[in-house]
């Protein structure tokens, strides 16, 4: 059953945009915890027009670390040293990224082209929703990820350019990667910033937060093998997968999603742990 509520209207920008959404994704997602009763009370009232399912995250209460590990489905080993944080993932991450992991297996297993993944915390920006269409629409056939909104690494909403000092810290891990006194290989390096695309679109660096973005079926077969057993945390996978080459990916300008006041992002390779999905 979808969740495509019809107790009140959307502005005249969200109207349209997911208009345009529901024509152009086969399946919306929505990831929340089936506890959450306000946010996803919230999720119904932003998202009226939008036709959408809620994907039960995987609850922290409910996961049993070592067991995950014995059985195989859990091996954060396997990530490389730039990704990883300092302490071991916290149930609520894990949680977290179970929940995406599901999403992706959906995906295959349903051979669905285009899938648009939301948080029950992602907060719609309607000044900017009009440009959605047009920003999906420079989308090159060979896209396989999309950042409909996308963080900064202190939890702001992403910027559209990098700062001069972000440009300056990335040529000394490109100097330096070759030596290997940094923690960036060179082309994880050069990757790190946004490129220029097109007129809403750049091509996507290390982006945090998996509060809004959009996959294809081949994105999302490589975003299941590279989660299989689960390693990384969620926004830390698609990072992955983006400095290391491995995935054709974009971010949109402007940002059409962000997260609701008080929330955190998914923390980076160097971040303290914060709730997520999964961990409320």
């Amino acid at each position: 059953m979808t969740d495509r509520a019809a107790s009140a209207r959307p502005g005249a920008a969200a109207g349209r945009a997911w208009a345009f959404l529901n024509g152009w994704a086969d399946r919306v997602y929505v990831v929340s915890l089936a506890r959450a009763a306000d946010r996803r009370a919230r999720m119904r009232r932003r998202l009226v027009g939008l036709d959408f399912r809620f994907l039960d995250a995987t609850d922290k209460l409910e996961l049993d670390r070592e067991k995950l590990r014995a059985e195989g489905m859990f091996d954060e080993s396997r990530v490389p040293r730039a990704f990883r944080h300092r302490a071991e993932m916290v149930l609520g991450h894990l949680g977290c990224s179970m929940s995406h992991r599901r999403i992706y297996e959906e995906i295959v297993r349903n051979g669905w082209r285009r899938t648009v993944v939301l948080e029950d915390d992602a907060d719609p920006d309607e000044g900017a929703l009009d440009r959605l269409p047009e920003a999906l629409a420079q989308l090159p056939a060979t896209w396989e990820l999309c950042y409909l909104g996308h963080l900064t690494k202190d939890g702001r909403v992403g910027r559209d350019a990098a700062t001069p000092g972000e440009r300056l810290r990335r040529a000394i891990y490109v100097a330096l990667a070759p030596l290997r006194l940094v923690r960036w290989r060179t082309g994880e390096a050069l990757r790190l910033l946004p490129r220029p695309f097109s007129a809403n679109l750049g091509r996507a660096g290390r982006h945090f937060g998996t509060h809004a973005y959009a996959v294809t079926l081949e994105g999302a077969r490589k975003l299941l093998a590279a989660q299989t057993p689960v390693a990384f945390n969620a926004d830390q996978l698609l990072a992955y997968l983006v400095l290391r080459g491995r995935l054709d990916a974009y971010v949109t300008r402007p940002v059409f999603f962000g997260q609701e006041a008080g929330a955190s992002p998914e923390p980076g390779a160097d971040a303290p742990p914060h709730p997520r999905s999964g961990e409320r």
